[in-house]
């Protein structure tokens, strides 16, 4: 029996972000390519059970206000965020749901944990309060679980296809627009609006990430805080955003005549088993990942021109990512253009993939490596091109995105500039 199925071409027709930078897409790609930072020290009222320890952090615009879904307020920021992103990027595709079958339209929005702030005030006020009390919104429930900002976004925009809500630590940003981009090449549907938010900026995950030993320490500038691949590097600060995509069948985006930014090649997947938080000594995952998605997208290692790397600044996340480009690449890793934007946004953590997505594919656009910032003295051993401090002009044709999640989760995807 001969099967008909036939995998569909996936291209990006509209993005969406929200950064430290600002609520806008092209707000946030200048800081990025300037390569500014937007860390700093987090004011007492900014913590929701603020006491004497103080951390570095990029919050979210205050301009993000709570959003109306259903005749229902939600002033959770993840969901608030995500639904803003979306709106963004479905904007900038010029979709018209009036003139759509929905059925056809799916959402895939992840989040690393859900509503924290929500979860926070609820603690903060001894627990869930029934109608109207202590000040907490009578729907407090429903903004905690991590499916909201996906169903939210759905809601806003009546789709009726699929909605999802990966979940993969700070892996969950790739993961969701893996998962999207799924959804239209197996025919599932026509289009996904696809990503990831986050808001952890709590002191129960300050708190848990300092006692990890993840955050960075012993510095008096927050804006030089994380300092990924440098010698110096102790870890990250924890940043808030989010990054939506408009995917879209290519034959589709073509006949509405809709602009392109770039076809999405292949998904890949793996996991490190070595532990909860820990990476392998020899990243044999993510060294079989990355061959992985070269192969699905046929491709040589030297058709890459650059690698939007996870790049924490943790002292063994950027070794081991570095290992395993160089082993996964051979000699092609001399020569190969590399970055990670975590230096001036911090770790967006569930958004971080679906951000920096985005971030790379407007680097296609505009012909540019965005920069590393703080990368002032290289570490010996992290000897890749981290293109450290200043953009660099240069086209980018094929790009490879990596992300590493507690857990284990390990995603990588390839996107090509797309010429037509």
């Amino acid at each position: 029996m001969t099967s008909s199925f036939s995998q569909q071409r996936v291209v990006v027709t509209g993005i969406g972000l929200i950064t430290p930078f600002g609520s806008t897409r092209e707000q946030s790609w200048d800081a990025l390519r300037r390569g500014e930072s937007a860390t700093r020290w987090l004011r007492a009222d900014e913590l929701d059970l603020a006491g004497s320890w103080q951390f570095a952090g990029a919050s979210a615009p205050q301009t993000v206000s709570p959003v109306i879904v259903a005749g229902e307020t939600f002033d959770e920021p993840v969901v608030a965020m995500a639904v803003k992103a979306a709106t963004e990027a479905i904007h900038d595709a010029e979709l018209n749901f009036d003139q759509e079958d929905r059925t056809r339209f799916g959402c895939v929005v992840g989040t690393s944990k859900g509503g924290m702030q929500s979860v926070s005030r609820a603690v903060a006020a001894h627990g869930l309060a029934t109608q109207g009390e202590d000040g907490l919104p009578t729907n407090v429930w429903n903004q905690f679980p991590p499916n909201m900002p996906s169903l939210m976004v759905a809601a806003q925009n009546g789709l009726e296809g699929p909605c999802l809500c990966p979940v993969a630590a700070c892996a969950t940003g790739l993961l969701s627009l893996n998962r999207g981009f799924e959804l239209v090449r197996d025919g599932h549907c026509d289009v996904v609006i696809a990503g990831s938010s986050d808001a952890s900026l709590c002191t129960s995950v300050l708190a848990s990430f300092r006692r990890l030993g993840v955050l960075a320490r012993g510095f008096d500038d927050p804006a030089t805080a994380c300092r990924p691949f440098d010698r110096h590097r102790s870890g990250f600060v924890v940043g808030e955003g989010a990054g939506m995509l408009v995917l879209e069948r290519l034959d589709r985006a073509i006949a509405r005549g809709a602009h392109i930014y770039a076809e999405w090649i292949t998904s890949g997947y793996a996991a490190d088993v070595s532990g909860l938080t820990q990476l392998e000594e020899k990243p044999l995952g993510l060294i079989r990942l990355i061959h992985d998605v070269l192969r699905r997208g046929s491709l040589t290692a030297s058709e890459i021109d650059y690698v939007n790397l996870h790049g924490t600044a943790t002292r063994q996340n950027d070794l081991c990512e570095t290992n395993a480009v160089k082993q996964a690449f051979g000699t092609v890793a001399n020569s190969l253009r590399c970055s990670s934007l975590k230096g001036g946004i911090g770790h967006l953590l569930g958004a971080a993939g679906s951000v920096e997505v985005a971030a790379t594919i407007l680097a296609m656009r505009d012909v540019v490596v965005p920069p590393t910032v703080n990368l002032t003295e290289p570490d010996a051993d992290c000897d890749l091109d981290y293109t450290p401090g200043t953009a660099r002009q240069q086209r980018i044709e094929n790009a490879l995105k990596l992300s590493l999640g507690f857990g284990g989760h390990l995603v990588a995807a390839i996107v090509r500039e797309f010429t037509g």
